[in-house]
């Protein structure tokens, strides 16, 4: 089931099965509608990592010396299935940010040459290319599209518009942070691939969110978070290169296995706690068992019913259209305009959290306040009713 095929309900969606967030150490007097920032990990997995690292103590040079490529090719195998890409293709990082910075620290640019982007870069992206484009004179294009978004062609016609000669990377994201827009990142790597172009995709709060097929996507490099929507423990993410491209990527710490290939490269970066990537495997494993299908479709939906829900009680516009053909299991809301009346978004954040116990991010983004509401399988449409009836009481 890709994106592009889930089925919008308008209906009040159910919860896949009572009380899930039993599998969860989440505090249930909270509405945590914020796993799109920090994920959270099931019970079980937390108690995987526990045995796991019991194992690596109780033999630490057998386990992280001798086993350590078996272990981690266990876990490489599982991911491999979930995003459709080969283990070899691969190796385990701490978060996308560190994929990200990985690519552009290994690339060579000059001056002149252009690294394109849009206003909608996670803002630790935005200064990793800054921080790329600095050493080497090179410049950082920003392309804005504003909201609201009509369709995935707006997103193509503004990116392919500020491709020139000089464009040397193009790094795009597949979900956006700050806005939760689901990008048309097939169409934009397709465009640049024509024009000789190579394209970083961030796909930060993709896997577990769509059906990914990073292989197929074809793009030069693509990497992601697994602790957010498939729940594994912090610090587990990856990054994939394309073949063609895997001699001049390196991680950003530079070990013994210099030279030896991306995987083995990336497979030991000196002495760290590996267990978070050896976990990934139990928490697709955990997911896997309501159904990948019926967790997408569930938190899609969900995202669906609730930029509906508070576009019409706040009486604002949606970013994307209703259909929620632009979202995938996060939605942002602009907020109506009298809530900027408090002194700060993080002052407004933190009335949601001490009045009403919510806990959801407001962003400051095109000069206007947004809430980002996220969608997982332990949340419950009463606790967005408990957010947009929150939100107005604050604006009165």
């Amino acid at each position: 089931m890709s994106s592009r095929s889930l089925v919008v309900s308008q209906a009040r969606p159910q919860p896949l099965d009572e009380n899930l967030i039993s599998h969860w150490l989440l505090d249930r007097s909270i509405a945590f509608l914020n796993h799109g920032s920090y994920g959270a990990t099931p019970k079980v997995v937390l108690e995987a990592q526990t045995a796991w690292r019991t194992r690596i103590e109780a033999r630490p040079v057998e386990q992280l010396d001798r086993r350590r490529d078996e272990m981690l090719g266990g876990a490489k195998q599982a991911v491999a299935q979930l995003i459709n890409a080969e283990p070899k293709d691969f190796g385990f990082v701490t978060n996308a940010t560190g994929g990200a910075n990985a690519v552009l620290r290994s690339l060579q640019f000059g001056r002149g040459d252009e690294l394109v982007t849009t206003n909608h870069v996670y803002n630790a992206i935005r200064q990793a290319m800054r921080h790329a484009a600095d050493r080497s004179g090179a410049t950082v294009i920003e392309v804005k599209i504003p909201l609201p978004i009509a369709s995935p062609d707006v997103v193509v016609d503004a990116v392919t518009a500020a491709l020139t000669g000089r464009t040397r990377l193009v790094v795009i994201d597949h979900i956006t942070s700050p806005t939760a827009i689901l990008f048309p990142v097939e169409t934009i790597i397709e465009a640049c691939a024509a024009r000789g172009i190579d394209v970083l995709v961030d796909g930060a709060h993709a896997p577990g969110m769509v059906d990914l097929n990073v292989g197929q996507l074809n793009a030069s490099y693509y990497t992601a978070n697994l602790h957010k929507w498939v729940c594994a423990p912090k610090g587990s993410a990856f990054l994939w290169v394309r073949p063609d491209k895997q001699r001049d990527i390196h991680p950003n710490t530079i070990s013994h296995f210099l030279g030896e290939g991306l995987a083995k490269e990336f497979a030991w970066q000196g002495t760290r706690d590996i267990t978070a990537w050896l976990c990934a495997k139990d928490a697709i494993d955990f997911m896997a068992g309501f159904g990948w299908d019926r967790v997408r479709r569930h938190n899609h939906e969900l995202a669906t019913w609730v930029q509906a829900l508070l576009t019409r009680q706040w009486g604002v516009d949606p970013s994307t259209p209703l259909d929620g053909s632009m979202l995938g299991s996060m939605v942002t809301v602009g907020l109506p305009d009298n809530t900027r009346r408090h002194e700060s978004t993080a002052a407004l954040q933190t009335k949601l959290f001490d009045r009403f116990q919510i806990e959801v991010p407001i962003i400051d983004w095109d000069d206007r306040w947004w809430v980002r509401a996220s969608c997982q399988v332990y949340n419950t449409a009463d606790q967005y009713e408990r957010l947009g009836d929150a939100v107005v009481e604050l604006t009165r």
